[in-house]
């Protein structure tokens, strides 16, 4: 088997090399990795595109709660872990694309910001065990033996059904730094004093460390991310100005976002007994059900600040050794208190359970009767914090202030990415990227 490997790693490298001297000097056309990514419906953001697949985990490895956001040439790796509840075995497959700041497939070729193969199977699989619910788990750690990554900047990992056309399962962000940079946060009150109670503000300084800038305004941008979100994400902005060796963002009423309250939770890592948030267990031949007690809203509530973990979840289970295969699945209820319905909306659970995203499998109906909100949704074992948003019809901005309500105070984790792409340069370069806590 060891030899196989060998043979395969061999010809890879022979191919990588080969290919690279006939692009070099003009024997093939340049190869794009929009050319390689013929995958039909793909999006290149976070999203699960087939209803079987749930539960995705994707993080620094070891640490459930970070974003995949990883130096070059470090030793670190990147997780990802999902279930897919289709009966039958898929043949799985994946592949990297590199991404331009606006997350669009950027002129490189495969050959160029790819070490090994452009596409390869997921192999390490394993089948649920103790479990009412039946389950695949697949599992991939990045970089590999067969793939790693020569370039910084923004990448697309896709994986997708091999079935004689590739059709799409998930597709995930992350993003690969290379430190030249040193960025230092400020968190400010908001300039505009009518959300200096409401929002957060957030000023930093980018210093030069091995890179020489000659053109900041054109040759910088920086997207800034509150707690891992994309869909509210500040992105591409340029310098404020210019300061010595540093660019400054000190700009009034741009860098800021919605402060938001405290997430709410659930502890669904028994389903013997009942934990934060659960109201009753009730198990049948086939499933669990779980009835949370009603949430009330929050928009006019005064802040409490409690622990959370910034709208992310983890997979555990307290009475079994592995989280992974052991955890079972369960149909949840969540409600919401509200003595009418509301206008021309839909409310809808958000959260990193829901990729930061609005679904229709998280969308909950009203009840005249019991003059609530509620939805049942399919939850694996595991912790899980969330909030209620609204869409008003028609529309598709997310309003979180309506349900939840915003307080200065609230502990958020923001990130800022530094990119870079002097004059005539190919691709966007990440050359710094730091997360910190909103409580600095």
């Amino acid at each position: 088997m060891m030899t196989v490997y060998k043979n395969k790693r061999s010809k890879a490298i022979f191919y990588h090399f080969l290919f690279s001297l006939l692009i070099v000097f003009g024997f093939l056309p340049f190869l794009s990795s929009s050319c390689l990514a013929q995958i039909e419906g793909l999006q290149y953001e976070d999203k699960v595109y087939n209803e079987n697949i749930r539960s995705v985990k994707f993080h620094l490895t070891g640490l459930p709660l970070t974003q995949p956001l990883i130096d070059l040439g470090s030793n670190a790796t990147i997780s990802l872990s999902f279930d897919d509840l289709e009966e039958e075995i898929r043949d799985v497959y994946y592949t990297i694309i590199h991404c331009d700041v606006d997350w669009q497939p950027s002129d490189l070729s495969v050959l160029e910001y790819l070490d090994g193969f452009d596409e390869d199977q997921i192999t390490q699989t394993d089948f649920s065990f103790n479990t009412l619910t039946e389950f695949t788990n697949y599992q991939l750690r990045l970089p590999n033996e067969n793939v790693g990554w020569t370039k910084s900047g923004n990448y697309v990992l896709v994986v997708y059904e091999n079935d004689g056309d590739k059709i799409p399962l998930l597709s995930r962000r992350f993003m690969v730094v290379e430190p030249m940079v040193k960025v230092l946060p400020e968190m400010v009150r908001p300039s505009n004093v009518q959300k200096a109670k409401t929002h957060q503000e957030i000023d930093f300084r980018v210093t030069f460390n091995n890179l020489n800038v000659k053109d900041p305004k054109r040759e910088l941008k920086a997207t800034i991310l509150q707690n891992g979100r994309w869909d509210n994400a500040i992105v591409g902005l340029p310098p404020f100005f210019l300061y010595n060796d540093a660019v400054v963002y000190d700009y009034q009423n741009e860098i800021v976002f919605p402060a938001g309250k405290e997430f709410r939770s659930v502890d669904l890592r028994s389903f013997r007994y009942r934990n934060e948030g659960v109201a009753a267990i009730e198990e049948y031949k086939d499933l669990y059900e779980i009835t949370l007690y009603p949430d009330p809203l929050r928009a006019f509530s005064s802040y409490q600040f409690f622990k959370d973990i910034n709208g992310n979840y983890t997979i555990e289970n307290v009475h079994e050794d592995n989280n992974e295969l052991e955890s079972d699945y369960g149909l949840v209820l969540f409600s919401l208190e509200s003595n009418k319905p509301f206008n021309n909306a839909e409310v809808y659970l958000f959260g990193k359970m829901t990729d930061w995203r609005i679904q229709d499998q998280f969308k909950l109906a009203y009840s005249d009767k019991l003059k609530l909100y509620a939805a049942d949704v399919w939850l694996k074992q595991g912790f899980y914090n969330y909030s209620y948003v609204l869409v008003q019809n028609g529309s598709s901005k997310i309003d979180l202030s309506s349900i939840e309500g915003d307080w200065f105070e609230t502990e958020n984790e923001y990130t800022i990415l530094v990119y870079y792409r002097p004059f005539g340069g190919r691709y966007d370069q990440l050359v710094g990227g730091v997360t910190f806590n909103s409580n600095l």
